[in-house]
């Protein structure tokens, strides 16, 4: 019997770590398993036990909102995110439905824990909805994503509310709300904003109106550098209630201003190093959390 050789082009095609971590990013995959991160690291911080129930809604909610948001905003992707344009063609349908499915499974695993579970989570879904489409143009009002700073308000409110209040539910001392909602919406409006210098091009051309587009990259820059100063101050302010997480909030502060002087500073870099240096923050800070439990208990038990 003869040998049979298969031709190189005729081979299956194997994706390499390349291919699998741009269809993570360009998915919503990825963000929203860093959203899922940074609930883990605020259920640490403030002392509460993780809920994998949560942690599952916080993950569906983000890629629902997420990938809603790449079907309204296709124009504006095709400039400054090609790849995530090329995505959503042609899937339009199935992505839909596969995020209305993600968001319907969502509220409902929140309403098995809490019925204000539910409610939270209703927050990115009305904030997402007002942000990508235009439900209040027949009273003159223009869609919120082209209204001046509203974007990256919305955005960061809608994460921070989830990221806060959901270990809230089970909170005894509120007082550490007053530190920990700022932190995650001051987090949060940066890393928006730094997307936003991302996406100076495209957004320029079809007229939204980001802090980067009506300010410039240079004075974005400074103000984004101002405002992660009164984050430091803010962490000063309340520091004696995060002894135990002085390294790692310290990391998130430095971390912080590297990156935005790092995206700021010059447009030569990949797409996929925007979100994997900004979002996986998150990733960094929920493994350094786990550790920081790890070490603990390893502590406590000698």
């Amino acid at each position: 019997m003869g040998t049979v050789i298969i031709s190189k082009s005729r081979r299956a095609y194997l994706p390499g770590i390349g291919d699998i971590i741009s269809f993570l990013v360009v998915s919503s995959v990825f963000t929203a398993f860093t959203s899922l991160m940074m609930l883990y690291f605020s259920f640490i911080v403030l002392g509460v036990t993780p809920r994998p129930i949560l942690l599952c809604t916080m993950f569906l909610v983000v890629y629902s909102v997420y990938s809603i948001n790449k079907l309204t905003d296709q124009e504006e992707d095709a400039v400054n995110t090609p790849e995530r344009s090329t995505f959503v063609e042609g899937n339009e349908r199935f992505l839909l439905t596969l995020a209305i499915a993600s968001y319907i499974t969502a509220l409902l695993l929140g309403l098995i824990e809490s019925p204000l579970a539910a409610g939270i989570l209703l927050v990115p879904f009305l904030s997402g909805i007002a942000y990508s489409t235009n439900p209040l143009s027949i009273i003159g009002i223009p869609r919120l994503k082209d209204i001046f700073l509203v974007k990256s308000f919305i955005v960061a409110f809608s994460w921070a509310v989830c990221v806060a209040f959901l270990p809230a539910l089970q909170l005894c001392n509120s007082t550490k709300l007053y530190f920990i909602f700022p932190f995650f919406f001051i987090k949060v409006f940066i890393n928006t904003v730094l997307f936003d210098v991302r996406d100076v091009k495209g957004d320029t051309l079809n007229s939204v109106k980001t802090i980067p587009v009506v300010i410039g990259v240079k004075r974005t820059r400074q103000s984004l550098l101002t405002i992660q100063f009164l984050l430091v101050v803010w962490l000063i302010l309340f520091s004696d209630l995060f002894s135990k997480y002085y390294v790692i909030l310290i990391a998130s502060m430095v971390y912080g201003y590297l990156y935005i002087i790092h995206f700021c500073n010059t447009n030569h870099h990949s797409e996929m190093s925007w979100d994997i240096l900004l979002e996986g923050e998150w990733v960094l800070m929920g493994v350094g959390a786990w550790i920081y439990l790890v070490l603990s208990f390893n502590v406590g038990n000698i």
